[in-house]
């Protein structure tokens, strides 16, 4: 378990290490990071306070690969890692800051294209790889959540657009997909990431207590590097609140809020001299069996 004490970051870009793994408090950073099953790639909003502007104009920030990690000194990994799509230099009285606006994975700035034949009875697996490879990533996906589907008797025809061809086989299949540090992450519906449940209560730092929705539940925690997006967690607190359409007409189920989350999305805040430093967690319910 983690100590939660000493707040740690680092930025690496370009492979390089631009500010490295300190006492949070001596460097004032701020950053709103997403992964979001609901898009197929991930965001990151990195503001850091008073950078030298010969740091900044030597690396030429804009364009290049980086990665950030964040957590506590026993517990520091990375949460996102992509490419800097703008640069933003802003002043809030005699203090600077310079903005970090990047998206995961790498930036194309030529549409790649796919042109593939597969034979007779290939499976969508194949076809999903196929695309994502196209697309320029490393897939990460359990073939065993997708056994059941019968292979394409008459084979299929990739020509085009492969960000197209893996949103067609999405809503066929059932299967949702985002880039994650570098990594095509793809997960069908009803099953999640191997590894432990991760268990969210007073005593594994949660912060507040949850709020629970009709569609599952809305969570954050101290921020936590080791919870990934697709993973499992389940809370334990007596207390809640409920955010429904309408009480007056709707029953909430006694149940509401228990058993296993399937993460759908991951918020992580932080502000190095601020209260800011945590990961929200969205989560649904899933009756399907899981791996």
């Amino acid at each position: 378990m983690s100590s939660y004490t000493k707040r740690q970051w680092e930025l690496t870009v370009d492979e390089k290490i631009l500010i490295e793994a300190t006492n949070g408090r001596q460097f004032k950073c701020t950053f709103e990071i997403l992964h979001d099953f609901g898009g197929s790639t991930s965001y990151a909003d990195i503001a850091i306070y008073n950078l030298k502007a010969e740091t900044a104009n030597k690396v030429n920030l804009k364009g290049k690969s980086m990665s950030f990690r964040a957590g506590y000194e026993d517990s520091i990994d990375t949460i996102f890692s992509g490419t800097i799509k703008n640069v933003l230099y802003e002043r809030q009285g005699p203090t600077t800051i310079t903005r970090l606006i990047c998206r995961g994975g790498k930036l194309v700035e030529n549409q790649n294209q796919i042109n593939e034949t597969a034979g007779k009875d290939v499976r969508v697996t194949e076809l999903i790889r196929a695309c994502v490879t196209a697309i320029g990533y490393p897939i990460v996906m359990d073939d065993s959540q997708f056994a059941d589907i019968e292979p394409y008797t008459y084979g299929y025809h990739l020509s085009g657009d492969p960000r197209t061809y893996l949103e067609k086989l999405s809503k066929a299949h059932r299967f949702n997909y985002v880039i994650e540090n570098d990594r095509m992450i793809v997960l069908r519906e009803g099953y999640t990431r191997r590894g432990d449940t991760h268990i969210v209560s007073q005593f594994t730092g949660m912060e507040g207590i949850p709020e629970i929705t009709e569609i599952g539940v809305d969570v954050t925690v101290r921020l936590n590097p080791k919870i990934r997006i697709g993973g499992k967690f389940r809370i334990e607190s007596k207390l809640a609140t409920f955010n429904f359409s309408n009480l007056y007409f709707v029953d909430v189920p006694e149940s509401a809020g228990q058993g296993d989350h399937k993460i759908f999305k991951l918020t992580y805040s932080g502000d190095t001299k601020g209260d800011a430093w945590s990961t929200k967690i969205t989560g649904y319910r899933e009756l399907t069996p899981s791996t």
